[in-house]
C-alpha cells in the first residue's frame, strides 16, 4: 500500500527530472521469478528501475542507505533489502531466496557498489547473482543503464535476454561452473553494452542530419 501511493506521489516528478526510455522492455518477465540485474551508476537507479517498469523489485541495498529511520522507511517501503555489502548474512541470503520461492522478481547490482566514475566499463562482476539464480532456480534478467542519471538528461535502459544458469546440476554448481557462469553473464553485459551504444548513436546521427 505505501510503495502504491510513493509510486503515486514520485512517478511523475522522477520521469520529468531522470527521463529514461526502456528498449526491449517486452523481455522482462510477467508474473513469473526471475533476478533482474544492471549496471550500478547511483542511488537513484533502484527508484528509477522501479517506476520505468511499474513493479516493485525487492532489490539489495547497502546497510549505509538505512543510517536514519526516514531513509530506512523509505528504501523498505520501495523493496530494499539491507546487505552488509562486507558479509552477506545467511538471513539475507534466505530472504532473497524466499523472494524467488515465491515466484517475485529479485534485484541485483552485481558490481556490489556505484560506479563513481560514471564510466562504460562495469566494475568486477560478483558471483553472488549466479549464486542467488542457482539456488533459486530462477532466470537472470540482464539490463543495462547507458550512463548516470542526471537532471533533465535523457537516459537509456537496454533489456537483454533472459537466461538460466548452465551446469551439470544447475542448482549445485561446482567452483568451475559458478566462474564460468559469472564470466558468461560480464560477456553478455558487454554485449548489451556495444548493442546499446549502437541504439543511442543511431538516435543522434539521425537527429544531426
Amino acid at each position: 500500500m505505501v510503495f502504491v501511493i510513493l509510486f503515486g506521489l514520485l512517478y511523475l516528478p522522477v520521469s520529468i527530472l531522470f527521463p529514461t526510455k526502456v528498449i526491449n522492455k517486452k523481455r522482462m518477465p510477467k508474473g513469473r521469478k526471475c533476478i533482474a540485474t544492471s549496471n550500478h551508476y547511483s542511488n537513484l537507479d533502484p527508484l528509477i528501475y522501479n517506476f520505468r517498469f511499474v513493479k516493485k523489485f525487492k532489490f539489495l541495498a547497502k546497510k549505509e542507505l538505512f543510517k536514519t529511520k526516514l531513509s530506512a522507511w523509505f528504501f523498505r517501503s520501495i523493496g530494499a533489502i539491507r546487505v552488509d555489502r562486507n558479509q552477506v548474512s545467511p538471513s539475507v541470503f534466505k530472504e532473497c531466496l524466499k523472494q524467488l520461492k515465491n515466484d517475485k522478481q529479485l534485484f541485483i547490482f552485481p558490481e556490489g557498489t556505484r560506479n563513481k566514475q560514471d564510466t562504460e566499463e562495469m566494475g568486477d562482476i560478483k558471483s553472488g547473482v549466479i549464486t542467488f539464480a542457482s539456488k533459486g532456480e530462477a532466470e537472470i534478467i540482464p539490463m543495462l543503464m547507458y550512463r548516470k542519471p542526471k537532471l533533465f538528461r535523457k537516459n537509456y535502459i537496454i533489456v537483454g535476454e533472459p537466461f538460466k544458469v548452465e551446469g551439470e546440476d544447475p542448482k549445485r554448481l561446482t567452483k568451475e561452473e559458478l566462474e564460468a557462469n559469472t564470466e558468461r553473464y560480464a560477456n553478455v553485459m558487454d554485449s548489451l553494452r556495444i548493442e546499446l551504444d549502437n541504439i543511442v548513436n543511431k538516435k543522434k546521427n539521425k537527429k544531426q542530419k
